[in-house]
């Protein structure tokens, strides 16, 4: 059985300074909107809380901006930095490689579907590192033919 981890909400996302999803409302409801033809990303930082030891699993909460089934694709990375790791923080990103996954948008626009990637990459992450959680729509896949902007509500880390 899985356990929830974390939950990551569009409200406490960081965005690197070019190519990253907007920040808005949809009804009222903080969301992520990720362009139909521009790869965008947004990430999270957190500290890994104590007994994470197992298979991780990221639970992407979807929405699209228009009524079609048609699929989005996704990557997700972990970089996790324990202390006395040898990563310059200053230096830049040390991003394990990315996990992909995608699901068929909702027929009805605001119907909500789930993806689920498991992270096989998770650059090693133990409880009490410093973990950075990136999520970035593969607008530019080929097989990414959803033509409207896709919204995440929120991002499950799952262990088990």
């Amino acid at each position: 059985m899985a356990t929830t981890r974390l939950v990551l909400s569009p409200l406490a996302a960081e965005f690197p300074s070019s190519a990253f999803a907007a920040l808005t409302l949809v009804n009222y409801r903080p969301v992520l909107a990720f362009d139909a033809a521009t790869d965008e990303t947004a990430q999270w930082t957190f500290v890994a809380p104590q007994g994470m030891t197992g298979t991780l699993t990221a639970v992407l909460s979807l929405i699209g901006g228009a009524a079609s089934t048609n699929p989005t694709y996704w990557d997700v990375s972990v970089e996790a930095v324990t202390a006395a790791d040898a990563t310059d923080l200053d230096a830049g990103d040390s991003f394990d490689s990315i996990n992909s996954g995608n699901v068929a948008m909702g027929a009805t626009q605001g119907y909500m579907v789930q993806l689920s990637i498991t992270l096989t990459n998770k650059d090693s992450v133990a409880a009490g590192d410093y973990v950075r959680v990136r999520v970035t729509r593969d607008a530019n896949n080929a097989s990414d033919t959803f033509a409207a902007d896709a919204y995440l509500l929120a991002v499950e880390i799952r262990e088990g």
